[in-house]
């Protein structure tokens, strides 16, 4: 049986303020590429969505389109961020990966996907 894609197609505004908030935010694992939004709004898995972007720096947006791949709910664990993963969709996905990998700030190392993820102190 195929997998069914749901043919929703939101919109939601993301402003990344700085390098690390877009290192932290993109996810170049993901097949085609892609980016982690927070949000409070409940999407589905497959849920197309059309996000318009404004990289740091930039006054334009950049439209991206994007299927949610994963979730991340209000009451997760370990502090992290309420929000969306999406992967890139589309005919311009090299053209996004290209534009938000050239805002990219390649003297931070994040490991991979770690937004919102908060360090606990220890008390000892």
């Amino acid at each position: 049986m195929a997998e069914e894609q749901m043919t929703t197609n939101r919109m939601l505004h993301y402003e990344i303020k700085d390098p690390l908030e877009l290192n932290l935010s993109y996810m170049p694992f993901i097949k085609n590429g892609g980016l982690f939004i927070p949000t409070q709004e409940i999407f589905a898995l497959r849920e197309l969505v059309t996000v318009e972007l404004k990289l740091p720096g930039k006054k334009e947006a950049l439209r991206v389109e994007g299927k949610v791949v994963w979730l991340i709910p209000n009451n997760a664990l370990h502090h992290v961020l309420t929000g969306i993963g999406i992967e890139f969709v589309g005919d311009d996905v090299a053209t996004v990966n290209r534009q938000i990998e050239a805002h990219l700030d390649t003297s931070i190392e994040v490991g991979g996907y770690a937004h919102g993820i908060q360090k606990f102190p220890i008390n000892r």
